[in-house]
């Protein structure tokens, strides 16, 4: 993916190609090699079953290969929301958290092979999605569990068939093709480092005038498919059949279709931290299918290099209200690559619309033995008050190897997140949900602005297939606007939010 480019940087173009979601098939990092034991053997049992875990890494069987890859990432955080501010050691999260993955091939007949990817999340406390004044840092599936440390989950787990002419035939729980193509264009080498889905910060409470408000960033930075923070609107692994074509003259195309399963586990993870009941009717499996597909193009012009992706993905069932939802992602980087100059940028957008909604009215609870819950009017919020949404951001880079030790990366950030307020309608913020802004305190949201930008660099070492990053973070919540039940306007403004990370990653 950095064409050109050498070494680590190699390493980084790869992981963002499988990266955030794994798009494709996993990377090819040096197998594990067998433990020097020296003197008895026997006596150290830990050495022993590494040598055994190595060589069978190693080896696999005499048909089918066995490759072991992935990363280990941990970053050191300092936070101020404005009020208050901590420090707290934490992971990435989901897709971008410390993992490893399992993969391999076989030769069916000459052009024609066979593999597999098992891919596993293997990351601590992760730092910022879901986090608050209570809890800082929380495990990957801390956000539905309570547990206070993160669990082993599996990421992605297929099959595939590979024509070297006609192309790639996957199926299994996989990336959908829709998944990151807009965000793994930034071919920056920074992409695991700080990219615009709103995985840091969005979780921390919102304060007015030092005091919490009762809602997140996250209210106001979902995408209303429910997937992601802030971009990549269906950035997660589904259970799913996808063809990737052969690449023909820099261009690649992706489709998939399945069914998007993870949805209603995350908002009915979301109701139970809240305490409250369901706010709408969750589409059942039957009428929660999706189509997309990603055209990518990477290309080098003489002395520039450009890599751009666009992706569409029709959702069958939007979580919030039920009507159908499309979803459109485009991103793409420019870089000169004699100077190391750059410049990455992406824009999404969602287009909902408004049909099988159940509210006011009986709506049914997740477990079938329980009395349906019957929902008010003052808290039938979502319906047909769920708005279309767009963000847009744009990084500035200067890529250039001025330590013997790898590339060093400096780069500027900006994005724009509008009308994402989707979960804090559903949350009831602005009526069950009080703001200062609502004096009322019967309001509903109509329009948010989040603006977050920042600077960062990275430093590549190549001896040691490692990154070293120190980031800053500012997030700005721009505007907010509400309507009472009489037609009046009001708007809420909220504290800032500022946080400083610094981490590293190593490759395996």
């Amino acid at each position: 993916m950095c064409g050109g480019l050498k070494k680590t940087s190699s390493r980084i173009a790869i992981a963002a190609a499988l990266g955030l979601m794994l798009g494709g098939f996993a990377f090819k990092a040096t197998p594990a090699q067998a433990a020097d034991l020296g003197g008895d053997c026997c006596a150290d049992l830990e050495e022993r079953v590494a040598e055994l875990e190595a060589t069978t890494v190693r080896k696999g069987n005499k048909k089918v290969s066995v490759t072991l890859s992935g990363w280990v990432v941990k970053s050191m955080n300092w936070w101020d929301d404005g009020h208050e501010g901590s420090f707290v050691v934490g992971d990435k999260d989901y897709d971008l958290g410390t993992r490893f993955a399992i993969t391999g091939s076989a030769t069916i007949a000459p052009g024609w092979s066979g593999g597999y990817n098992i891919t596993v999340n293997t990351e601590g406390t992760a730092f910022g999605i879901r986090s608050n004044q209570v809890d800082e840092f929380e495990g990957v599936n801390s956000r539905f569990f309570g547990t206070s440390y993160g669990t082993i989950n599996t990421l992605y787990s297929y099959v595939y068939l590979k024509s070297d002419h006609w192309g790639t035939l996957n199926w299994g729980h996989l990336s959908p093709a829709s998944d990151n193509p807009a965000v793994l264009a930034d071919i920056s080498g920074t992409v695991i480092e700080s990219n615009f889905v709103f995985f840091e910060g969005g979780g921390f409470g919102l304060r007015q005038g030092g005091a919490l408000s009762g809602a997140s960033w996250n209210s106001f930075v979902l995408c209303s498919s429910a997937v992601a923070p802030g971009a990549d609107c269906f950035g997660a692994a589904e259970p799913a059949v996808r063809y990737d074509s052969p690449t023909w003259g820099g261009f690649r195309f992706e489709t998939s279709y399945g069914t998007a399963s993870v949805v209603p586990a995350i908002l009915d993870g979301i109701a139970g931290q809240a305490n409250t009941n369901v706010f709408f009717d969750h589409p059942k499996t039957s009428d929660s299918h999706f189509w997309d597909a990603a055209l990518f193009y990477t290309a080098d012009w003489n002395s520039i290099k450009l890599s751009a992706a666009y992706a569409y993905t029709w959702l069958e069932s939007n979580p919030l209200n039920g009507g159908q939802e499309d979803i459109h992602q485009v991103g793409g980087t420019i870089m000169h690559k004699p100077s190391g100059l750059g410049i990455y940028a992406m824009g999404e957008w969602e287009l909902t619309s408004n049909s099988g909604f159940n509210c006011p009215g009986a709506v049914e609870t997740d477990d079938p033995d329980d009395t349906d819950v019957l929902i008010p009017p003052s808290v039938c919020l979502v319906g047909d008050n769920l708005p279309d949404t767009d963000m847009w951001g744009v990084k500035p880079f200067w890529r250039k190897a001025w330590s013997p030790l790898g590339a060093t990366t400096i780069y500027a950030e900006y994005a724009q997140y509008n009308d994402m307020y989707g979960l804090a309608l559903a949350q009831g913020v602005g009526s069950s949900i009080a703001l200062p802004g609502c004096p009322t305190a019967d309001c509903t949201v109509t329009g948010s602005q989040v603006d977050r930008w920042g600077l960062g660099v990275v430093q590549e070492i190549d001896s040691a297939a490692m990154h070293l990053w120190l980031r800053w973070q500012h997030q700005d919540f721009k505007d907010l606007d509400l309507v009472d039940s009489a037609g009046n306007h009001f708007s809420q403004d909220f504290e800032d939010f500022d946080f400083i990370q610094a981490g590293g990653i190593i490759f395996f």
